[in-house]
């Protein structure tokens, strides 16, 4: 089918769409129904400085944020949720400062005024999607990598007329796969790399005719820069070469390359096109080149502790920036090779670093998740922006309810002020060896435990960050970490088939439950913390006393296999799922004292994923083996008396997977997370469907309710948290 493009222009009345706000209310930007605040920025997408040098803008994955370049202060976000619906990650800025361009993981392309922050157009393919746009240096043009969202690379490039939408020219060849692309200074050629074959590609933008393929390397190509002039085009790759081409014969010039380089990462030209510097070599050397006779000039020294990944010339040529894999970035005079200034600050890899038009500020982004602006003349730092995250894996509310906790897939723990929104403070958690896979909050909030993927099990404090205790180095593997519901006892479950406890407060060893038969799969605590049940291979399920480890009983009976047992709130009861074979699977029901089996649980058969009980333990709510139903079982009549469903696949989210059940509470209001990137309210008692909380750019990884049961925090994997109203 021929592939059909539509462009809708969109002049949108300023009563109807106001897209910029200002600082001081962007936590309270374009809210969706029903939600009061944004805690943070979202996941942190490219930066760029306008031409004039006065701001930047900062792509994330719910807007992008326009600063001064001065001060550093937030000036106003440009934001359309309802088309980026994953977000932002991509920004480019016209020569001219007067147009923005966008692009989101969805495949969408936005087009803005920045004067006003009006939506110009927006360019939306039925067959592909769209990302990575740039502006050609004319501001004319736009070029964008087209594919299928499933598909890693791009097969083929497109150009679009910025002042109508239309598109121009579709740049492909059979059997390519494109990875990046950039234009030439005078914008008449496009080069592109071109990753199955290894190939640097050379376009006329006019004619959209292929005019040259240069083999640039023998294996990958890392990077292309053009000079100034555009007669040259510079590759870096992983042969420990960087090579010269000549525009517009294609003719190879030279070979950069010394014994001791074994890589090149990073590329660029002077502004005077008469030198080169490169990067990405382990000794951490920034290296000169003459462009004309290929000689090596000089290498400047200081990144002694990683490699130089980033690499920049000052707009005059006379100074020297490179950012370093360890978190500096140093500053040197090309002229003399003395080393200016090390602006140092960022925790991790820098992975950006650019000047101002006027050279007198640097901006740089960094692994930490932070972008920070510094005076190249002092040193100083400028600004610092946080609220910049990966994804949001828990949140929880401490006691008084006025601040937030969240962790994420960075491994940072953030504290939030509920009022404000405003950051508080994070710390990275630096486990001994491995990482950070498994954290659990104490049910008071003030401390979580951490296991890293070496077994390290540890003991923080939410407030302060600081590591309280090492509970355990242990040689084998720990499966599950957990607390006791008073929060006092700390329990983990061993690959050696013990069970340890330790002492919340000291970290020292109480027991170690031992004779657990078969291979340990899950360990949880009853209601009252007098008990542990354990589930175990062969179908195995036994019941300890908490306090002596003394093995109490063991279920009798049991057919099929076991995929879960825990306690009921009574502590009376054990409840396990079990599956069987020719037969229905189901909910069993067990005295916790006997161990002998009771009655099926009725009204419902099938696997189960995790499950939530009810405050006051009147209801369980279990998520079914597929993640797409919440069943609810009323523990008194000891019967299924609803299904909740509705989350649905998301057509660039994925699909209604349920990932989250939290009850209010006063446990009348059920909350489940979806990875349709929505949240639904419940009535507890009768399964009632109240309400959907949209407004997340990806899926829902986790919601906890505040004290007072007035408020829902949703974590997402947008790396924001939102703050919504509960109908009472």
């Amino acid at each position: 089918m021929k592939t059909i493009y539509t462009f809708i222009t969109l002049f949108l009345l300023f009563a109807l769409f106001l897209p910029i706000v200002s600082a001081q209310d962007t936590d309270k930007l374009n809210l969706p129904e029903g939600a009061k605040l944004r805690l943070g920025n979202g996941t942190l997408g490219e930066i760029a400085y306008f031409p004039d040098g006065t701001r930047f803008a900062v792509a994330t994955s719910v807007g992008v944020w326009i600063y001064d370049s001065i001060t550093g202060k937030e000036l106003y976000q440009l934001t359309d949720l309802a088309n980026h619906v994953k977000g932002i990650e991509n920004v480019s800025i016209s020569s001219d400062g007067n147009s923005i361009v966008t692009g989101g993981p969805d495949g969408t392309i936005l087009i803005w005024k920045t004067s006003t922050g009006q939506l110009l157009r927006y360019i939306a393919d039925e067959e592909k999607a769209h990302y990575n746009p740039i502006f050609s240096p004319a501001g004319n043009i736009i070029a964008t990598s087209s594919g299928t969202p499933s598909e890693i690379s791009n097969k083929t490039i497109n150009l679009w007329d910025v002042r109508t939408g239309q598109h121009l020219k579709t740049l492909a060849k059979p059997n390519n796969h494109f990875y990046s692309k950039c234009f030439s200074p005078d914008g008449k050629t496009i080069a592109i790399w071109e990753y199955r074959y290894n190939t640097l590609q050379l376009w006329d933008v006019n004619t959209g005719q292929h005019l040259k393929n240069l083999i640039a390397h023998e294996v990958r190509t890392n990077n292309v820069c053009f000079s100034p002039d555009g007669k040259i085009i510079a590759t870096s790759g992983s042969d420990k070469t960087v090579r010269l081409w000549d525009t517009r014969t294609g003719e190879h010039i030279n070979t950069l390359t010394q014994e001791n380089i074994d890589d090149f990462s990073d590329v660029c030209f002077s502004p005077d096109g008469k030198t080169i510097a490169t990067s990405g070599s382990s000794d951490g050397w920034v290296r000169l080149w003459d462009v004309t006779t290929g000689q090596y000039l000089k290498s400047f020294i200081g990144h002694t502790e990683g490699k130089a990944s980033c690499v920049r010339f000052s707009p005059n040529g006379k100074i020297i920036a490179a950012a370093g894999t360890h978190g500096t970035i140093l500053l040197w005079s090309t002229l003399t090779g003395q080393k200016l200034i090390k602006l140092s600050g960022h925790e991790g890899s820098v992975d950006t670093v650019s000047f101002s038009h006027d050279g007198i500020t640097i901006l740089s982004k960094g692994s930490d998740k932070t972008v920070r602006l510094w005076d190249t003349i002092t040193g100083e730092l400028l600004k610092t922006l946080t609220g910049y995250t990966e994804s949001v894996d828990e949140v929880s509310y401490t006691p008084d309810g006025k601040t937030i906790a969240s962790w994420g897939y960075d491994e940072t723990m953030r504290l939030w002020d509920v009022n404000t929104g405003q950051l508080l403070k994070y710390y990275k958690l630096n486990e001994y060896k491995g990482n950070v896979n498994t954290f659990r909050f104490s049910p008071n909030g003030k401390t979580f435990t951490t296991k890293s993927t070496w077994s390290t099990v540890s003991l923080w404090e939410v407030v302060t960050g600081q590591r309280l205790n090492t509970l355990s180095r242990h040689k084998q593997d720990i499966n599950h970490v957990g607390y006791s519901p008073d929060g006092k006892t700390i329990v983990g479950s061993c690959s050696d088939n013990s069970v340890r406890l330790w002492d919340a407060n000291t970290g020292q060893r109480l027991n170690t439950l031992t004779g657990i038969t078969g291979k340990l799969y899950r360990v949880d605590y009853s209601s009252d913390g007098t008990k542990l049940v354990t589930q175990s291979s062969g179908n195995t399920v036994q019941i300890w006393d908490a306090n002596t480890g003394q093995r109490l009983n063991t279920l009798t009976g049991i057919t099929g296999n076991v995929d879960g047992a825990y306690f009921s709130p009574n502590v009376n009861t054990i409840i396990t799922n079990i599956y069987e074979e020719d037969r229905d699977d189901g909910m069993y029901l067990w005295d916790g004292k006997t161990g002998q089996y009771i009655e099926k649980l009725s009204g419902y058969s099938g696997a189960e994923s995790h499950e939530s009980y009810s405050p006051d333990g009147k209801i369980i709510a279990m998520v079914d083996g597929n993640n797409s139903l919440v069943e609810l079982f009323d523990m008194s009549l000891r019967q299924h008396f609803n299904t909740l469903s509705g989350h649905v696949s998301h057509p660039h989210c994925g699909g209604g997977t349920i990932t989250t059940v939290r009850f209010s509470p006063d446990a009348q209001t059920i909350a489940t997370g979806s990875g349709d990137t929505t949240i639904r309210l419940w009535s507890a008692n009768s399964g009632k469907y109240l309400k959907t909380l949209s407004g997340h750019t990806g899926g829902i990884s986790s919601v906890a309710f505040s004290p007072d049961g007035k408020t829902l925090a949703s974590g997402s994997w947008d790396g924001t948290i939102l703050l919504w109203d509960v109908p009472q």
